[in-house]
């Protein structure tokens, strides 16, 4: 499994309106909830917190990967949020937050599968100039077409 075979366009909001890094958890939370993703809202929200208690998941360059792997994970998936405006976020460069990218794994010992994804996604946003581009995007249709060519040109390459 890889990380375009659980992107979803409906999980895509480009105009989150949060203020904190608890509303945006629990927006794309919602998101990934509403769809049927998860089947336990709480219990996956507190897994994302566990994980979070271990250490920043905020990447720099205003980006954000918090994730869960937990049992309340009906499919695995991922929810993106860009907020309106910078939102703090414990990051490896101490600057705030404006992409998130919320990913749900089960947590049938698949861990493999988790890195796999974490390390797609970090490929895809080490440079500077795709960050920039997805930033930019007016719809989720824009961001998503676009976040796939990045894909393919540097997982898939």
């Amino acid at each position: 499994m890889n990380l375009l075979e659980v992107l979803d366009v409906d999980l895509i909001d480009l105009e989150m309106d949060v203020a904190s890094k608890d509303e945006a958890i629990r927006a794309l939370a919602g998101m990934l909830d509403k769809k049927g993703n998860i089947n336990d809202l709480d219990g996956f929200i507190d897994a994302v917190y566990e994980r979070e208690s271990i250490g920043e998941t905020g990447m720099g360059n205003a980006i954000a990967i918090p994730h869960g792997l937990t049992n309340c994970v009906s499919k695995a998936s991922v929810a993106i949020g860009k907020t309106k405006a910078p939102i703090e976020w414990e990051s490896l460069d101490d600057q705030p937050v404006r992409l998130v990218f919320l990913l749900a794994m089960p947590n049938d010992n698949l861990q493999n599968t988790h890195l796999r994804m974490l390390a797609q996604l970090a490929a895809v946003l080490a440079y500077k100039e795709h960050i920039d581009s997805l930033m930019d995007c007016k719809t989720k249709e824009e961001f998503f077409n676009l976040f796939k060519s990045y894909f393919d040109e540097r997982v898939n390459q």
